[in-house]
């Protein structure tokens, strides 16, 4: 698990220093203080200083494009001062990793400072077809050390080259999603595949049923645009298409599959209560607990919802979760913040009368 995280340079987050985080997180606070900011921090760092390259790719190409691609200028407004680096700090096992992210720059000259990187031909040829901005990365994780490069073109195709001379043993497998990614065309299948190819199919269909029993399954069908999920329904004359179910159900049941499918890893989840009527809310925060104390996720959260805090706390404490609630503000310009137990948070909550929303 991390347990703690240090940000600076990032995005609105000129300076942040977190500690003693829980297995269950969840980030309160107003608009526009840096909660998703901080999620989409913790993924570019886990990804950074994970083995496969290709994470890196997934989660750094969706933070840039998911709040909407302007070009490059997505590419630069990840940096709160263009003349520093990013640093990204946390301690995950025990390790201490440090991601250092530099400004973009020229490709010809990052690339002969970074003569280790290695990017087939076709590859680069495809690439250098367009505008294209790199960003260099050093990856520090205790003894080990490794260098990246991101190149992204102007239409916003990425690619990412690492050095591999030394070996890298480090698996931290995040997962970073919106509401929008539940609801979007092949989400499903895709977090689908993932539980399926590491046999906890099973687990998700357990987590989804308990909120909606007469579900007798999810199969993924082969039609001529691709593959189509359809949803087994008890009674129904036949299946039906999952795109067809209500929003709350495709969260729950992306959430499920998300959870079920990875173990020792990292789930966060942008606006959580998006989509969710009260009940199909409580029976998404039981499947996220259960499916974190199962695999062993560790989860990150934001919300601006008093009833997904309140269900949060009362199953958290009921199910011994070690729970945390972030609460974030800003005074006079300053960003501040607030860590609670789930225990203390219920306590405020309760006595207090405290809006943990701000």
């Amino acid at each position: 698990m991390i347990t703690s995280l240090s940000i600076k340079n990032f995005r609105g987050i000129k300076s942040l220093d977190l500690e003693n985080f829980g297995q269950v997180n969840v980030f309160v606070g107003r608009n526009n203080v840096g909660k998703s900011s901080v999620l989409e921090a913790i993924a570019i760092a886990l990804s950074a200083a994970n083995r496969d390259p290709t994470q890196l790719k997934a989660i750094f190409g969706h933070v840039l494009k998911w709040r909407g691609w302007v070009g490059h200028t997505s590419l630069y407004s990840l940096f709160t001062n263009s003349q520093i680096p990013i640093e990204l700090k946390f301690i995950a096992g025990g390790v201490p990793f440090v991601v250092t992210i530099m400004h973009p720059g020229n490709l010809t000259q990052l690339m002969e400072t970074k003569s280790k990187l290695k990017l087939d031909t076709e590859t680069l040829k495809n690439m250098l077809s367009e505008s294209v901005e790199a960003i260099s990365l050093q990856i520090k994780a205790g003894p080990l050390q490794r260098n990246a490069m991101v190149l992204v073109s102007g239409s916003g195709n990425m690619t990412v080259m690492t050095s591999e001379d030394e070996p890298y043993p480090v698996e931290l497998p995040v997962e970073f999603v919106t509401p929008y990614d539940m609801v979007t065309p092949g989400f499903i299948e895709t977090v689908f595949s993932k539980a399926f190819k590491v046999r906890a199919y099973s687990i998700a269909l357990d987590l989804i049923r308990r909120a909606y029993p007469d579900v007798e399954g999810l199969s993924p069908v082969h039609e001529e645009n691709g593959v189509l999920m359809y949803v087994d329904i008890k009674h129904a004359p036949k299946s039906i298409p999952y795109y067809s179910m209500g929003d709350g159900f495709k969260f729950l049941s992306a959430t499920a599959f998300l959870v079920s499918s990875m173990k020792n890893g990292y789930l966060l989840i942008d606006s959580a209560e998006a989509f969710h009527h009260l009940a199909s809310l409580r029976a998404m925060v039981r499947t996220l607990l259960e499916g974190s104390l199962k695999n062993n996720v560790q989860v990150f959260l934001t919300t601006h919802s008093l009833e997904l805090i309140d269900m949060l706390l009362e199953e958290g404490i009921r199910m011994g979760i070690n729970g945390r609630v972030i609460y974030m503000k800003r005074e006079n310009g300053k960003l501040t913040h607030s860590i609670e137990t789930f225990e203390n948070a219920k306590e405020l909550r309760e006595d207090l009368g405290i809006d943990l929303r701000g």
